[in-house]
């Protein structure tokens, strides 16, 4: 990562992008702005959402030392068109608990639309942000000029 930081964040975007669903989740981090905001301004806040969301993920990966994954809740293949899966990271600094939601789209792919890390909901503290940003600067452009969660989440999280 240090010695070509772009490069890094590429291959990290690659990996997610066929199980992440980034613009759905930009629309839920919107919220009610979303029906407000033009096609230009959800794309361009998807864009900048995924950019944020991709570096704080691989910021997070690149400081992963040893660690050991489980699923907490192993099972058949659902029969339904969402799931969570519960998992176990553990390393040197303790236990880090993860719950994914993914759900299977309309081309019959899963794909993930929410994480709660150690409890805290992801996807409602995005919005929480989104809103709050909302009301300070009063502008969905100047709320997307202005959108980094990622520092904000980390000490949530942390």
């Amino acid at each position: 990562m240090n010695s070509d930081p772009q490069r890094y964040y590429s291959a990290v975007d690659s990996v997610l992008t066929p199980v992440v669903d980034f613009d759905f989740i930009a629309r839920g981090v919107m919220g009610r702005y979303a029906k407000q905001a033009t096609a230009a301004q959800r794309s361009r806040f998807a864009s900048a959402f995924r950019r944020d969301l991709v570096a704080t993920f691989a910021r997070g990966v690149a400081t992963f030392g040893d660690m050991d994954v489980r699923v907490v809740n192993p099972g058949s293949t659902p029969s339904g068109n969402r799931v969570n899966v519960l998992q176990e990271v553990r390393s040197k600094e303790g236990i880090t608990k993860v719950s994914y939601t993914l759900v299977r789209n309309r081309a019959g792919q899963w794909k993930l639309i929410n994480v709660i890390l150690n409890g805290v909901n992801l996807g409602k503290t995005f919005r929480s942000q989104f809103a709050q940003s909302m009301q300070t600067h009063g502008d969905i452009d100047k709320v997307i000029a202005n959108w980094s969660a990622a520092e904000d989440v980390a000490d949530k999280v942390s």
